[in-house]
This record gives structure tokens, sequence and C-alpha cells, in this order.
């Protein structure tokens, strides 16, 4: 069951896109609504509900929606958060938060139903992906595919490199390079099964990498976002697989920039 709330002071407007919401067939009878018009209420149910999707208004009396994305980004790191509003125009501020989409109310129907329907495939999604766990320093750290830039081998176990988005939201710093030793207690080869449906290739039998951190690949060499002075290369044996898992990677993704 998918926990969907709506969070909007107009009870009209929150009504509408649950009916919107509820028009997509697929969903019926996998999704439980969640209604709130204030931030804090809903603030205050998510110590018992985790939900799937949050669908935010932006201007509401009291917190307003910048400000309660901001708290449930600290609850809830990983929810899928789409602001749903009438007049109010991104800012900076709204992007930190991470929402997945900016939907107007008052956009072309054609666009805010693509929206919403791109918002529902995310949520499940998001629903499907594996969560890693890791080590550092004897502190646990749960880790999203979109976390991890590549995983090697490392000594008996293996060890996790993380995006700088990931170092900051887990407060980790880079400059001692032993607060970046992120151990994971799994095999790479279990970790590729997990993580091979969501974007990860096996170019070396040393590590795996993510293909949404991947600024080049030629003559056999990749380079990744943010290790500019590493080479990670294809092994002959490994180098089919992994070009097909990539090229596939690259058609997904161009689909989804024309689809925007």
């Amino acid at each position: 069951m998918y926990e969907v709330a709506i969070c909007d002071d107009s009870f009209m407007d929150g009504a509408l896109l649950r009916d919107y919401i509820s028009h997509y067939h697929k969903y019926h009878n996998i999704i439980r609504f969640h209604m709130f018009d204030s931030g804090e209420k809903l603030l205050q149910e998510m110590s018992s509900v985790r939900y799937s999707i949050i669908f935010m208004d932006i201007m509401m009396k009291g917190m307003d929606g910048e400000q309660t994305a901001e708290e449930i980004r600290k609850i809830d790191d990983s929810v899928v958060l789409v602001f749903y509003t009438g007049y109010a125009e991104p800012t900076m501020h709204s992007f930190e938060v991470q929402p997945f989409r900016f939907i107007k109310k008052n956009m072309p129907e054609e666009q805010r139903n693509r929206y919403i329907e791109d918002s529902l495939e995310k949520m499940v999604l998001v629903a499907e992906m594996p969560v890693i766990m890791a080590k550092r320093n004897g502190t646990s750290l749960f880790l999203k595919p979109d976390d991890i830039v590549y995983i090697e081998k490392y000594k008996k176990t293996t060890r996790a490199h993380i995006s700088r988005s990931a170092q900051i939201r887990h407060h980790i710093k880079t400059i001692d390079s032993e607060e970046t030793d992120i151990r994971i207690p799994q095999r790479l080869v279990r970790l590729y099964e997990m993580l091979r449906p969501h974007g990860f290739g096996w170019p070396h039998d040393s590590y795996i990498i993510n293909f949404k951190y991947m600024m080049s690949c030629q003559n056999h060499e990749i380079v990744l976002e943010g290790c500019h002075d590493m080479i990670f290369r294809i092994t002959r044996s490994k180098a089919a697989e992994f070009n097909h898992l990539k090229k596939e990677f690259l058609i997904s993704k161009y689909r989804r920039e024309t689809e925007k």
C-alpha cells in the first residue's frame, strides 16, 4: 500500500488533486490518502506513518510549504516530495529540499497530468529501490542507490564512495580520509545483483559503478563525477554486459529528458 499525503490549506484544491490522482486506475486499491490542511499536522503524523509521496502546497497559513519540507527532510530524506502550488514561484530554498516536481495548479491540463503521473511512477520506483546498510566509524548508514558513486572491493568486505550531496546529508567531512571510509559487509557480487536494476554496471572485478555519475567513457576507460584523478578501466571479460547496460541507461536517460 502506498501512503499518499496531500498538504493544502485549501480543502477544495486538496480534494481536486486527490481526484486527479484517483483517475489513474492502475493505482486503485493500492493507494491510501492522507489529507492535511497544515504543515504542522502533517509533521505530527510523520512519527507514526511513513509516506510514499507528499504533495505540498507552498503558500499556507502558519508554517508554509518550504518550511514544512525542510522539517520533512530531517525526518525522511527519501520520501518523494512534490510542490503543488497556485502562485508561488520556485526559489533556491525550494530546491534545497529536493522536490521531484514543481506543479502549478493553473498549468495546462496535459502538462499537469503528466507531472502527476511522473510523480506517482517515481513513488513506485523509490519504494522498489534497495537500501544498502553501511558502517562508518561504528555508525550505521542507510544508503540509497543514488547516494553511491562506486563500490570497490576492500580487504575482506567492500567500501562505498558516495556523492557530495550524500556526504552533506550524512554530515560526512571530506578532509579526513577516515571520515569517508564507508564499509559495506557484503560481497561485490551480491551488491551488483541488488544494484544492477538501478543503473549500476560492473566494468572490473574490483568495482561496480553508478552510471548516473559517469562523465565520460572512452577507450575502455571511465571517468566518474567527483573522481577526476581516477581512471576506472573496463576489462575485456566484462565489456559486453557493461556496454549493454550503459546503452540502456543512456537511452532511458534521454527519454526522461525529452519527456520533461
